[in-house]
């Protein structure tokens, strides 16, 4: 069945971007209005498969609207025409609007990172250096799965094939960083130029093959885990990476000094969200007690936490929760002079 009305309208909002192979797009979230800074914060999978329901998410962990999209969500972002509501009606109709989607453990694709000494490249090490206040060079670049140029990770890996058009790709190249997500198979590209030359703050940009329903574009630094380690396993997120990047360098030292390093992961959602995050990883390595450290944006309420950790406890052993936030900022991106924690214990 044909969505075209649906998708007419969708394509009318505010921000909105299509991808280059319409299946996915971000726009203006209708419930809170997206970021304040340019990209729409609304994901929606355009393009459905057969049999299955449009599905959307904000990235915002303060609004966290998600679901399948139903009529009452097209009247909520403006909808106002009756073919184009009963379309959508009569669609959802024809399929199940239940998920219950099987767990399947990803294994890491073997790819290798280089970052050359090009002028585009200091740009970028640049950008990294001062807005976390610290002064990486290349090589260690690796350690934090960072890649600076789209066009020599494709290259030194002999991935021939483009993900989008070669316009948007050259245009990713020059104003992104990217950071490798945890099994290698996305480029997670930051535009860290000053007027977001590609359109929005991040693209997805998926190595080699197709798409995949149970893909996991989580950011993570590298750590080493060991299930029959009896310690609980300290799991750190946050929503974006440079984030989650400077409370490990800043704010980390504690955990860093312990000679038993295992199962210490620091993690970034990326577009995900943190229960999603958080039962990814314990179910992918089978983690039986975890103690929780939540990096927060400043915006997002402790109540919300509290509601999380209700969902988690369902799922897993939580013997401590921690919830950061930086009252000198936003997130923990920054410097570390930039930076004051202040920690609400939970659990």
């Amino acid at each position: 069945m044909s969505l075209e009305l649906t998708k007419e309208f969708l394509r009318s909002l505010p921000k909105f971007v299509e991808s280059s192979d319409g299946q996915q797009a971000t726009c203006e979230c209708w419930i809170c209005g997206g970021y304040k800074d340019g990209g729409g914060s609304m994901s929606i999978k355009i393009d459905p498969d057969i049999g299955e329901p449009i599905k959307f998410c904000c990235f915002r962990m303060s609004c966290g609207a998600k679901g399948f999209l139903k009529p009452k969500d097209l009247e909520a972002a403006g909808c106002r025409d009756a073919e184009t509501l009963l379309e959508l009606e009569n669609y959802n109709k024809t399929i199940n609007l239940k998920s219950d989607k099987k767990f399947i453990a990803r294994k890491k694709r073997d790819y290798e990172l280089v970052n050359l000494d090009t002028n585009v490249n200091r740009r970028k090490l640049a950008y990294i250096n001062k807005r976390l206040g610290v002064n990486l060079e290349p090589h260690q670049l690796r350690d934090l799965k960072i890649q600076l140029s789209l066009y020599d990770f494709l290259s030194i890996n002999n991935i021939q094939r483009l993900a989008f058009n070669e316009n948007y790709c050259d245009t990713l190249n020059s104003y992104t960083i990217g950071f490798v997500s945890l099994y290698s198979d996305y480029l997670i590209l930051r535009d860290v130029s000053k007027n977001q030359k590609t359109g929005k703050r991040y693209t997805q940009y998926r190595a080699s093959g197709k798409p995949d329903p149970n893909d996991t574009k989580i950011y993570g630094i590298p750590s080493t885990i060991d299930i029959l380690n009896p310690k609980p396993a300290i799991i750190n997120v946050a929503e974006g990476a440079f984030s989650i990047l400077g409370a490990y360098l800043h704010c980390g030292k504690i955990y860093k000094d312990q000679k038993d390093k295992q199962n210490i992961l620091w993690l970034a959602n990326c577009g995900s969200e943190y229960k999603n995050t958080i039962q990814h990883i314990v179910k992918q390595w089978g983690l039986l007690d975890v103690e929780l450290h939540i990096w927060s944006d400043s915006e997002v309420k402790v109540s919300k936490y509290e509601k999380l950790v209700k969902d988690l406890e369902t799922h897993m052993n939580l013997i401590h929760v921690y919830i950061h936030y930086n009252t000198k900022a936003e997130d923990f991106g920054h410097a570390a002079e930039d930076i004051k924690m202040d920690t609400v214990t939970l659990v």
